[in-house]
């Protein structure tokens, strides 16, 4: 229903949904029915799937909330990118832009070190809120903050790496963002779209 609402009201909407554990067929049916209703009503719809954060989890050896923690650092990653000026800033537009491709959409996010910008690439590939791949993507939006010292060529590294298995002809939207909070890190956040 708040989803229907702010389309209505020519609000940009993404929307996160949960599908519960295949031991669960009744929760499962219900889900997916909600699930359809709420992606007519989403400019993206991004199904978290709880069998993939439980085993991203055990996979990493963390507890379930660590696990989940992903959705936070998602939801945080794309407000920022909006919402804080950058050295390359991004807005509504340049999202507007991305999720409007025809296809799916997906949101992620992967963090690493300065001294391995690479292991950041992976870890967003392996992101496990959706189980879309993103090779061969039409459309990407994507944000690289780090601390004051992330230089240029960490953040060439991270983009460079992200964008080679995606269409050649994909439109990419770049920005880039310091803080202070992130000395020694890097974060990305792509939304990448027509999958």
């Amino acid at each position: 229903e708040l989803a229907s609402l702010a389309r209505e009201n020519d609000c940009l909407v993404i929307t996160i949904a949960g599908l519960p554990f295949a031991e669960q067929p009744l929760r499962c049916k219900i889900a997916e029915t909600a699930i359809q209703a709420l992606e007519e009503n989403s400019h993206v719809c991004i199904r978290v799937s709880m069998e993939r954060l439980a085993w991203q989890a055990r996979h990493r050896d963390e507890d379930w909330r660590t696990g989940s923690g992903w959705i936070g650092d998602l939801i945080e990653g794309l407000v920022t990118t909006l919402a804080k000026v950058g050295k390359i800033n991004l807005d509504l537009m340049d999202l507007r832009t991305v999720i409007n491709r025809p296809g799916n959409a997906t949101l992620i996010v992967g963090t690493g070190t300065t001294d391995r910008p690479d292991k950041v690439v992976g870890e967003a590939r392996k992101s496990p809120l959706s189980n879309l791949s993103v090779d061969g993507a039409k459309g990407c939006m994507i944000q690289v903050e780090g601390g004051p010292d992330m230089t240029l060529a960490h953040l060439n590294e991270v983009t460079e790496a992200f964008v080679s298995s995606l269409d050649p002809d994909c439109q990419v939207i770049m920005g880039a963002r310091a803080s202070d909070k992130m000395v020694g890190q890097i974060r990305l956040v792509a939304v990448v779209s027509g999958l």
